[in-house]
C-alpha cells in the first residue's frame, strides 16, 4: 500500500506540474480578465503552499491510513469492496461517493467558523488563475485528507479508486481556476454535468452569498440537488470582485501561513 502511495504521489506531482503550464499558456492565449497583477509573488506563494501541504499529508498519509483501518475494523461496517458488485459499478459508486464527500467538506470548511479560517487562504486569492487551484493552507490539506480518509475507510472504498480521484480533482482545480474565457454555451452545456470556470468563479467572489454556492469539486450535480447553485451572467464574470474583504492583493507567504490565527 505504501508502495502505491509513492508512486502515485511521483506521477501526481508530474502531472500537476504539466497540467499547471498548459494551463498558463491557455490563459495567455484566451484571457478571461487577463488580469496579471503580482503574479510572480502569487504563483510563488502559491506554488509554495501547494508542496507543503503536499508533503504534510504525504508523510501523514501512513499514520492516517492505518487509523483509518483501524475505525473501519471497529465499526465492521460492510465495505464497498466486499458486496460483490462488477468492477464498473464498483468504480462508478466509489467515484460518486467520494465527489459527494468532497462537495459536503468544501461546504463544512464554509460553514464551520474555525475551518473557514483554515479555508480563507484559498479564497483570499484577489487574482484568480491556474495557480488558485492549489492555494491551499498546509494544516487544511492535512485536515482535509485525514477526514476524508477516514470516511473512505469506513465505506471500504478500494485505494485505487481514491488515489485516481486525487489526480482527478488536482488537475481539474487547475481548470475550474484557470483565467479562460470559454465560450458560454460551451460553458453552460458543461456545467450541466461538471465544475467550469464560468461556474467556479462565481464561488470567488466577494459577495459571501455567492461565496457559499458552487461547492463542488468535479461534478456540479450536488450543488442543484441541495440548492446551492448560483450562476452569474457571462457578460459579469470577468470582473466581478472576487477574493475576500479586507484581502490584500498578494501577500507574502508568511503571511498566509499565520493567517488562520487572525479571527
Amino acid at each position: 500500500m505504501i508502495e502505491l502511495l509513492v508512486q502515485s504521489t511521483h506521477w501526481q506531482l508530474l502531472l500537476t506540474a504539466l497540467a499547471f503550464v498548459a494551463l498558463a499558456g491557455v490563459e495567455t492565449l484566451f484571457p478571461l480578465s487577463g488580469d496579471r497583477r503580482h503574479r510572480a509573488r502569487r504563483w510563488f506563494a502559491n506554488a509554495a503552499l501547494f508542496l507543503m501541504g503536499f508533503g504534510a499529508v504525504f508523510m501523514a498519509s501512513p499514520l492516517i491510513l492505518k487509523g483509518a483501518a483501524w475505525v473501519q475494523g471497529a465499526l465492521h461496517f460492510p465495505p464497498l469492496t466486499g458486496l460483490g458488485l462488477p468492477a464498473w459499478l464498483l468504480v462508478l459508486i466509489s467515484f460518486l461517493l467520494i465527489d459527494l464527500l468532497a462537495y459536503l467538506t468544501h461546504a463544512l470548511f464554509h460553514g464551520a467558523p474555525w475551518l473557514w479560517r483554515l479555508h480563507r487562504a484559498h479564497h483570499s486569492d484577489v487574482v484568480m488563475d491556474a495557480s488558485t487551484g492549489v492555494r491551499h493552507h498546509p494544516v487544511e490539506a492535512l485536515v482535509s485528507a485525514a477526514l476524508q480518509l477516514m470516511i473512505f475507510a469506513i465505506l471500504g472504498v478500494p485505494l485505487l479508486v481514491i488515489l485516481a480521484y486525487g489526480l482527478i480533482t488536482t488537475l481539474w482545480q487547475f481548470v475550474t481556476h484557470a483565467d479562460v474565457r470559454l465560450p458560454e454555451p460551451i460553458d453552460r452545456a458543461l456545467r450541466l454535468v461538471v465544475v467550469t470556470p464560468g461556474m467556479h468563479r462565481v464561488h470567488h467572489s466577494v459577495r459571501m452569498d455567492e461565496g457559499n454556492s458552487n461547492f463542488g469539486m468535479v461534478l456540479s450535480i450536488w450543488d442543484r440537488l441541495f440548492g446551492t447553485y448560483r450562476r452569474r451572467p457571462a457578460a459579469e464574470r470577468a470582473g466581478m470582485a472576487l477574493g475576500v474583504e479586507g484581502a490584500e492583493g498578494a501577500p507574502k507567504l508568511a503571511a498566509l501561513l499565520v493567517d488562520p490565527l487572525h479571527p
